[in-house]
């Protein structure tokens, strides 16, 4: 299994956005509020026994991630972007297995 490797998550994050939106300081911003959504969702716990393949709330995730850049950052992404941005993210991950 390949490890998890946040330049090339930032890559593919920013790749699903068009050329002149494309900020990977700000994708890495957006990559940290995944990771802080899964936290906060129990997502990152741990179990062996779970078979259950249960699919990311995207919509979640953005909502979250919106939440905070609007507060928190100088870079707006639209909820289209941001999801764009969140599926690069999760096929990503899912390509590590």
């Amino acid at each position: 299994m390949k490890e998890f490797d946040e330049n090339e998550a930032v890559a593919l994050m920013t790749a699903a956005l068009p050329e002149e939106r494309r900020n990977s300081d700000a994708a890495f911003e957006v990559l940290d509020l995944i990771y802080d959504y899964y936290d906060e969702n129990g997502d990152l716990d741990i179990d062996c026994g779970d078979d259950d393949d249960d699919e990311p709330d995207i919509d979640g995730m953005v909502a979250y991630i919106a939440r905070f850049m609007k507060k928190n950052s100088e870079v707006a992404f639209t909820a289209e972007e941001l999801a764009a941005m969140v599926r690069a993210e999760i096929e990503y991950e899912n390509s590590l297995f």
